[in-house]
């Protein structure tokens, strides 16, 4: 109702973009988003898997969702950002949730084509896509949200994810150059670092009973987060709740860094 406090972290009437949904962190992220009223743009990889996910976020809401197609790791991810944008409208938000995690080896045995690969998804697509909605927001004069899922990874080592951990390791160094940039503009740039999730990306680590109780013996809550428990922290810092928050990353992992 007009004229009634917002309570902490309400994003109802939100407009937002998640790009990366239809599944794992992104899909905990759309559908707590729906469920809690914001009006909620979400991308895929695959147009048919964007819809899908969108309709059912929709009818299980009662929601405003819609899913659009996008490649970020295309050669013209910029213009595909722009179609994308455009069809949005105007946003208060940005999630860039999009990554990939091909391989889990031994550096000496990544091939310079999972290196290009893995940066294209982890490093250069939030830069590119909160490049285009920044200057969205500045053409408009308009404050806006952004928020990166980056990962603990880069902030201790973590075997077998060099690259990986780079990457993210450089969405941190984006998080806090583009928070300076764009502060006196009203837009704010944070980021959430999960540890050990329990999503499809996951699984084989999961399913490995000795690689599963070495990871969570690190962990000293002792268990993989679930999606919700990454998004519900994401959201908070989207929300303005969070307004006086930016350029910082914050650590989701159950005391990992911590221990």
């Amino acid at each position: 109702m007009s004229g009634m406090a917002r309570g902490i972290g309400d994003i109802s009437g939100k407009r937002l973009l998640i790009v990366g949904a239809s599944r794992g962190i992104g899909l905990a992220l759309a559908a707590r988003a729906a469920q809690s009223g914001a009006l909620v743009h979400l991308t895929a990889r695959s147009a048919p898997a964007a819809t899908q996910t969108a309709a059912a976020l929709a009818a299980e809401h009662g929601a405003s969702v819609t899913g659009h197609g996008l490649d970020i790791a295309a050669a013209d991810a910029t213009a595909r950002l722009d179609a994308v944008l455009d069809a949005a409208g105007a946003l208060d938000a940005l999630i860039y949730n999009a990554g990939v995690s091909p391989v889990y080896a031994r550096p000496e045995k990544i091939t310079d084509e999972d290196f290009d690969a893995i940066a294209r998804v982890n490093l250069r697509g939030p830069f590119l896509a909160a490049r285009a909605f920044g200057a969205r927001c500045l053409h408009d004069r308009r404050p806006g949200a952004i928020v990166f899922i980056a990962s603990v990874a880069s902030l201790i080592g973590t075997p077998r994810l060099s690259v990986y951990a780079a990457t993210k390791a450089g969405v941190a160094g984006l998080t806090r150059g583009l928070a300076v940039d764009w502060a006196q503009d009203g837009i704010r740039v944070n980021a959430v670092a999960p540890g050990w999730v329990a999503t499809d990306m996951t699984q084989g680590l999961q399913d490995n009973p000795r690689l599963h109780e070495r990871l969570t013996t690190r962990v000293p809550m002792g268990r993989f987060a679930q999606p919700d428990e990454i998004a519900d922290v994401a959201l908070f810092l989207a929300s303005d709740s969070a307004r006086y928050v930016t350029g910082s990353v914050y650590s989701v992992d159950g005391g990992l860094v911590a221990g």
